[in-house]
């Protein structure tokens, strides 16, 4: 089956239709028995995570571009003239640039395609630098757009935390944990140089790529379960973006006592998960079944969470492991198992692509 939005297509339209005699119904037409509904059709390992995690983000509005306007306050108008003229030399990304709506998202290709051209004035006074993962190498996204790393989930996570009254700058040590090549914690170093950074994963080319790539990042390989290579206490901020959205809830919960062992009191956590919102969401691009929706709903009611190993026998991206697969989490459930060890200071159902809820917690 066709990934990305088509796969799902035909399971859809082989559901079994509306019954004759309506809801509760047990004939049919012509009066014989209606045959039985054909059984739910299983996704692709791993194709719902991987195609979230490869769609064009959801532009943030302009209060919560922090990261990416602190960036692209860098650049001067000359500076942005000469990001123009190269874009303007390609067609395709003229055609981008040109259909931007507003200022938000001219921002967001400003800093995406003069990475990707190699516009001097971006890569001297933004410092993201021109390196791009090979396609040997995992990454989250490729392309033009996605040239200068996470921008759209830096300001994710800066915004989370300036609604609790929290500035990244004010951190003195952050991780990305599950960081991969390097997305989202090349931004962060970017805006934040003055904090120390540290990323993990435990893709072992992605962090020997990123290794190489961004050398004022202390990168390592975490196993797949605790405890991670820091101190305790030695984080003032970890961001973890579709990272629990994978652990079978048990190994979450683990990784979540490492969490609070790593972090110092007072200290934040950023993180993302499924919950209902992210059903909808599946449902609305056609990306999962309505059976096996309603499974996951159902998991949600009655346990508080719903997880399948979907990434099948070869892991993901090689990464073989049977605690990691795709996760929906209620609020409910996660704040239950949480509180009172951690506080809860924000919950935004959605916000990381109108799929995935973002929590601010700060550890006790």
């Amino acid at each position: 089956m066709a990934r990305n939005g088509g796969e799902f297509v035909a399971a859809r339209a082989g559901a079994p239709a509306e019954h004759p005699d309506g809801p509760g119904g047990n004939g049919s037409a012509n009066g014989q028995a209606s045959p039985p509904p054909p059984p739910p059709i299983a996704p692709e390992p791993g194709s719902p995570a991987r195609f979230a995690r490869e769609l064009l983000p959801v532009q943030a509005s302009e209060e919560d571009q922090i990261v990416s306007r602190r960036l692209y306050e860098r650049l001067s108008a000359e500076d942005v003239r000469e990001i123009e003229a190269a874009i303007a030399q390609d067609d395709q990304l003229q055609a981008y640039y040109g259909g931007a709506s507003d200022s938000r998202h001219r921002v967001f290709l400003l800093l995406s395609f003069g990475v990707w051209l190699s516009v001097p004035a971006v890569l001297e006074k933004v410092a993201l630098g021109a390196e791009q993962p090979p396609e040997e190498v995992h990454a989250m996204a490729r392309g033009p757009l996605a040239a200068a790393g996470g921008l759209y989930e830096a300001d994710m996570v800066a915004s989370a935390l300036a609604s609790v009254g929290v500035g990244i700058e004010s951190a003195a040590a952050g991780l990305d944990f599950g960081c991969s090549s390097g997305r989202l914690v090349r931004v962060l170093s970017a805006a934040y140089p003055e904090v120390r950074w540290h990323g993990c994963d435990p893709n072992g080319p992605a962090i020997e790529w990123a290794r190489d790539a961004y050398p004022r990042v202390n990168l390592f390989l975490s196993s797949n379960a605790p405890p991670l290579q820091l101190p305790d206490g030695s984080l003032d901020l970890v961001c973890a973006i579709s990272i629990w959205s994978h652990f079978a809830p048990a190994l979450g919960l683990r990784w979540f006592e490492e969490m609070h062992r790593v972090i110092r009191p007072g200290g934040h956590l950023v993180c993302t998960t499924h919950g209902f919102t992210s059903v909808d969401f599946y449902v609305k691009n056609t990306l999962r079944t309505p059976q096996q929706s309603d499974e996951i709903v159902g998991g949600l009611y009655q346990r508080g969470w719903w997880y399948a190993q979907e990434f099948g026998a070869d892991g993901d991206w090689g990464v073989i492991n049977p605690d990691w697969g795709t996760a929906f989490l209620s609020p409910e459930w996660l704040l239950t198992q949480l509180c009172p060890r951690w506080r809860v200071l924000e919950f935004a159902p959605g916000r990381n692509q109108d799929n995935q809820d973002v929590y601010v917690l700060q550890r006790v």
